[in-house]
C-alpha cells in the first residue's frame, strides 16, 4: 500500500516531467537538435574535407558523435543561445541539454585522452567506465536538484593546510581541476609525441623520445600547479620541499653535469676530435661521435664503447693517430746466432715491403734490439698512412707470416728462450725423475 511519501514523490517527479510537455520545451528540444544535426554534419564534412582517417582520434573520434569536438561545440552553442532565448521565453530544456552535453563532453575527454595516452593498458577500461558513472550519477544529483545541497554540505567541512582554511568542496573542485589539466596535458603530450616519432623528422629516435617525455613532465608539471593553486593552496609552502628536492636532484646529478664540462672542454681543446684513433682503458678505436656528454668509438672488429667525457679528461688517453700523416708501427722475431744477420734483415725488408699498406717511403727497416744467449732480436720497423682504418694487428699478423714464409725458404731458424722446454728434454726429466729414487736406495744399501 503506498505511502504519504511515495505520493509526494510521485507527485513531485508528474510536475518535474510536466513542465517540459509544453510547446516551449518542444520548441526548445527541436531547437538542441537541429542544432545537434548541423554540428554533426559540418564536422563529418569537415573530417573528409581534411581527409582525417583516425578512428582513435580524440576530436573527431570514429562516428563524429564519440569525439569530443560535436559537445564542445554544442555546449558553446548552447551558452550563446540560452541568454538570447531567455529574453522571449522561459528556458526549461537548454540547462538540462547544456548539463548533458557538459556529462558528455567531460567523459569523452577523459575516455579518449586516457586510450590515446596509454594506449593497449588493461587498466583504461575500468578507469574509463568509473569515470562515465561517477559523471553521470552527479548530472542525475544535479538534475533532480541535489547537487546545490550537496555542495553547500561540502562547503561547510572546512579545515586549515597551511594556515588557511580549505573546505572540502574546495579541495574536490581542485581535484576535478587537477584531472582535467592533467587529461589535456597527457592529450597534448600524445599528440607532441605521435608528431616527434614520426617517421619523417630526421632526429634520432632515443632523442624524440626524450624530448616527448620532457614535455609530458613539464605539461603535467604545469597541470599540478594549477591545480593547487585553485585550491587555495600557498605555493610557497613548498619552498622548503623543492629546495631539498633541488639539492638531491643536484647531488644525483653531479657525475652527469662532470661529463658535460668535460665534453666542453674537450670541444674547446680539440685535443680529441672525431676521426681520430685512440686507445682508452685498453679499447682501441676510431671516434666516430662526440656528444655532449660521451664519445662514440668504434674499434676495427665492429665493437662500439660508449666512454663518457670525464674518462677521457682524468685518465691517460693514448692517441695512436697523430697529426703526422704516416705512422710507426713494429713487429720482432728473434733468430739464433748462427744464422746469417744480413740476409735477415734483407728477408725481414723484403716481407714488409710487400705487403700494400706499408709506404715505400720512409722504407721499412731492421735493428738489432737485443743480444742474449738466447738468439738475437731482431726489430722490423715499417711506416703507414691509413691508421685511422684500424686493423694493425692483422697488417702485423700479414707481416709476420711473411717474414716466416721467407725464413724458411732461406734456412733461417727462429731461436728458442732457456724458459723453452721441448717434448724431448720432458722425457728425459721424466726418466730421470723415475729413475732417482732407484740411485737414491742403492745408495742406501751400500
Amino acid at each position: 500500500m503506498p505511502t504519504i511519501g511515495d505520493e509526494l514523490a510521485r507527485n513531485s517527479l508528474i510536475s518535474w516531467a510536466g513542465q517540459f510537455s509544453g510547446p516551449q520545451a518542444l520548441l526548445e528540444l527541436g531547437l538542441v537538435l537541429l542544432m545537434l544535426f548541423v554540428l554533426w554534419g559540418a564536422l563529418r564534412a569537415l573530417k573528409r574535407g581534411l581527409d582525417y582517417d583516425n578512428p582513435d582520434s580524440v576530436l573527431f573520434g570514429r562516428h563524429i558523435y564519440d569525439g569530443v569536438l560535436l559537445p564542445l561545440l554544442a555546449v558553446g552553442l548552447l551558452a550563446i543561445l540560452q541568454p538570447l532565448l531567455a529574453r522571449v521565453q522561459p528556458v526549461l530544456v537548454l540547462p538540462l541539454a547544456s548539463a548533458l552535453l557538459t556529462s558528455l563532453l567531460l567523459i569523452q575527454l577523459g575516455v579518449k585522452v586516457l586510450k590515446a595516452a596509454f594506449p593497449g593498458k588493461a587498466w583504461v577500461q575500468p578507469i574509463s567506465r568509473s569515470i562515465s558513472w561517477l559523471i553521470w550519477g552527479w548530472v542525475a544529483l544535479w538534475i533532480v536538484g541535489l547537487g546545490p545541497t550537496i555542495l553547500r554540505e561540502l562547503d561547510a567541512i572546512t579545515w586549515t593546510i597551511g594556515g588557511s582554511p580549505v573546505s572540502l568542496r574546495r579541495l574536490l573542485e581542485s581535484a576535478v581541476t587537477a584531472v582535467i589539466f592533467l587529461l589535456v596535458s597527457l592529450w597534448g603530450s600524445s599528440i607532441i609525441e605521435k608528431k616527434l616519432m614520426a617517421p619523417a623528422i630526421g632526429a634520432r629516435p632515443s632523442v624524440r623520445k626524450a624530448i616527448a617525455t620532457t614535455i609530458r613532465a613539464v605539461l603535467l608539471l604545469i597541470g599540478l600547479l594549477v591545480a593547487l593553486n585553485m585550491a587555495g593552496i600557498d605555493l610557497t609552502a613548498l619552498s622548503v620541499f623543492g629546495g631539498a628536492l633541488g639539492v638531491g636532484i643536484g647531488l644525483g646529478l653531479q657525475r652527469l653535469a662532470a661529463n658535460y664540462v668535460s665534453g666542453f672542454v674537450l670541444l674547446t681543446e680539440r685535443a680529441i676530435r672525431v676521426g681520430d684513433v685512440i686507445r682508452v682503458n685498453g679499447f682501441e678505436g676510431t671516434i666516430t661521435e662526440m656528444s655532449g656528454r660521451y664519445a662514440s668509438i668504434m674499434a676495427s672488429s665492429g665493437r662500439q664503447a660508449i666512454v663518457p667525457h670525464e674518462m677521457l679528461t682524468n685518465s691517460m688517453v693514448e692517441k695512436v693517430s697523430t697529426e703526422q700523416s704516416n705512422a710507426l708501427q713494429s713487429t720482432s722475431l728473434l733468430i739464433t746466432h748462427g744464422n746469417d744477420l744480413a740476409l735477415a734483415q734483407q728477408l725481414m725488408v723484403q716481407a714488409a715491403q710487400a705487403c700494400r699498406r706499408v709506404l715505400a717511403k720512409p722504407a721499412p727497416f731492421t735493428t738489432l734490439v737485443n743480444v742474449s744467449p738466447d738468439g738475437l732480436e731482431l726489430k722490423l720497423n715499417y711506416y703507414i698512412a691509413d691508421v685511422h682504418l684500424g686493423g694493425l694487428e692483422s697488417l702485423r699478423s700479414e707481416i709476420n707470416l711473411a717474414v716466416l714464409k721467407a725464413f724458411a725458404a732461406h734456412g733461417v731458424t727462429l731461436a728458442t728462450t732457456s724458459q723453452s722446454i721441448n717434448w724431448g728434454q720432458l722425457q728425459a726429466l721424466f726418466a730421470q725423475a723415475g729413475h732417482a729414487p732407484a740411485a737414491s736406495d742403492g745408495a742406501s744399501d751400500t
